[in-house]
């Protein structure tokens, strides 16, 4: 039982990790659609800036999610 709980609450930590800057980023672009669509281009290019970087924050997150996965694969082939 101690696994199983220890193998959800892994789980449940990497949907966290990336679920929140993926949240930021779609709040970002419709913030941007929303700029545009009221010709603010100024305020939307100043969102996207701020998108990229929150893109890049994403990426860096997935990354370490895969190498977790990847440790987590070769710990059990090793068992």
């Amino acid at each position: 039982m101690s696994e199983h709980t220890n193998a959800m609450d892994l789980q449940k930590a990497d949907i966290n990790d990336y679920a929140l800057p993926l949240m930021r980023i779609e709040h970002m672009a419709k913030q941007a659609h929303y700029l545009c669509l009221d010709h603010k281009y100024e305020e939307a290019e100043d969102v996207a800036l701020r998108l990229c970087v929150a893109a890049r924050v994403l990426q860096q997150t997935l990354r370490i999610i895969r190498e977790k996965e990847r440790e987590k694969h070769a710990d059990t082939k090793t068992v």
